[in-house]
């Protein structure tokens, strides 16, 4: 049996586009066909159409509660009561949340799936990369697509070196005798180098925003995952360097008002740079707002409480009177009952407390079907991050106007203003750690932000009550290796710390 990433270089999955005129969203995701890379990436119309198989990948990955990974396990987000009750998968899917010591395990369906389909994600794209450098695509277009290709590559790895550490490594370039016996775990910095090297030739190859398809990614979108990326291994000049542009350019800039980031009609708008894109076709919608259980599900009615996921209390509660046109984006407490009148589905352990309002999506679509686009970056996680890298070079001042920015938008006063004078830098980086759940909560950010601050295990034990008596730090700063690749994979040879 063959390590389970190598399979994905041979089972091959290509989407085609569909670009209809007057569609609200333009990248459309249409039925399959199994072809082999050859086939795929004889021309430039196959080319395109192998990328757009790699960003369904990751629209697959996102629609569903695997969305919940990055939000869930932290001082942001938490399963409802009811998810271990269901057993099984759910009760795996709510040890990501309580980092229960039984379910957390390498046998962790939750765990291997994701594993499973991040590795299929970076396998199409090792494929791309490799046939189409190779191929007959004429340049400018052989660049462009080599950019897409390489950034989500970079994504895909990117949040495998996170959640793994060291990861087997397989890239575009050929290895019969990896690809016949596994690939080995590579050492964290050396995925870090990739993924770095994969972003800044996307940076320096893809158009800007304005010129590529909706959709895609873009110029913007590289160079704001790369500062993300440099910031996560703390290397500040160069983070520095990749985000400098994106504060002098016309393609992006905060939206006048935060609530209407989250309204159906504004998607892919002038603050994303990059989001996942679902339409009412089947098979393409996402079920986040069912999952989040901030509609009801008798009446389509906003508010229905309870399901899989919530805001703990202290996320729940971290908006001050001030911040009320944040909260009232992000949070509903608000609800109705079957009928469609104010009241609450009492049968749900959880109903009443305040939950995730951000998916919602138009009443005529079925929360287990919305078309509603999840963001991936904007530019308000970018001045954010800036304000972040400069505050650790010892620019604390400098930094101020660009956390200022995304409070001025939310109506709130400026920082200096709140604490009376200058902040420190202690009193900055404080700042930071509320004011990115407080602007991007349940955007996927949170756990790694936290540990990127080194904040993972003691935040959560602190204000996530499922989680405080079973953190262990550093076991729980990485989810185990699945127990199915360690079996197929000769090559790798240990198991994460207190796995």
């Amino acid at each position: 049996m063959k390590s389970i990433h190598i399979l994905y270089t041979f089972i091959f999955t290509v989407t085609v586009i569909s670009v209809i005129s007057g569609c609200r969203k333009e990248l459309e995701y249409v039925p399959e066909s199994y072809l082999s890379p050859e086939q795929v990436y004889a021309d430039e119309a196959g080319s395109i159409a192998g990328i757009t198989g790699i960003y369904k990948q990751f629209q697959t990955l996102k629609k569903s509660e695997h969305s919940l990974l990055g939000n869930i396990g932290t001082d942001e987000g938490k399963t409802t009561e009811f998810v271990p009750t269901w057993g099984g998968y759910w009760l795996q899917l709510s040890a990501l949340s309580s980092y229960d010591k039984t379910q957390l395990s390498a046998q962790s369906d939750v765990v291997y799936y994701y594993w499973q389909r991040l590795y299929q994600a970076v396998g199409n794209a090792n494929v791309a990369i490799r046939y189409i450098s190779a191929g007959t695509v004429a340049e400018p277009v052989k660049s462009r697509l080599l950019g897409e290709a390489r950034f989500l590559r970079a994504m895909g790895y990117f949040y495998l070196v996170q959640y793994f550490g060291d990861i087997p490594m397989p890239t575009d370039t050929p290895d019969a005798d990896k690809e016949e016996n596994g690939y080995p775990r590579t050492p964290a910095a050396d995925v870090y180098q990739l993924i770095t090297s994969d972003l800044q030739y996307a940076s320096d190859n893809l158009p800007d925003k304005s010129k590529m398809e909706k959709g895609r990614t873009n110029k913007q979108a590289a160079q704001a995952l790369l500062g993300k990326v440099y910031l996560t291994i703390k290397d500040y000049p160069n983070a520095k360097k990749a985000l400098d542009p994106l504060l002098n350019t016309s393609e992006t800039r905060l939206m006048d008002n935060f609530a209407d980031l989250f309204k159906e009609e504004n998607e892919n708008n002038i603050e994303s740079l990059f989001e996942f894109q679902y339409t009412t076709e089947s098979g393409h919608t996402q079920n986040i707002t069912e999952i989040l259980g901030s509609w009801n599900m008798g009446s389509n009615q906003p508010g229905g409480g309870g399901h899989v996921a919530l805001p703990t209390a202290y996320a729940a509660n971290i908006y001050p009177l001030q911040d009320s046109f944040r909260k009232g984006a992000t949070l509903r407490s608000v609800y109705y009952d079957g009928n469609g009148n104010p009241g609450l589905n009492d049968w749900w352990r959880d109903a009443g407390k305040p939950h995730i309002k951000k998916y919602e999506q138009k009443a005529n679509q079925q929360s287990n079907a919305s078309s509603r686009n999840v963001y991936y970056l904007r530019y308000a996680d970018v001045l954010l991050m800036y304000a972040e890298v400069l505050n650790e070079t010892g620019q604390t001042t400098q930094a101020l106007p660009y956390i200022n920015q995304v409070r001025r938008r939310a109506k709130v006063d400026d920082l200096q203003t709140v604490i009376g004078n200058t902040p420190t830098q202690q009193q900055l980086r404080d700042s930071l750690v509320t004011e990115r759940m407080k602007e991007l909560m349940f955007e996927g950010w949170r756990w790694f932000d936290l540990k990127r601050w080194g904040l993972l295990v003691q935040r959560t034990k602190m204000y996530n009550t499922d989680a405080a008596n079973n953190m262990e730090e550093p076991k729980h700063l990485l989810y185990p290796i699945p127990y199915t690749e360690l079996i197929a994979n000769k090559r790798i040879t240990n198991q994460n710390p207190g796995y």
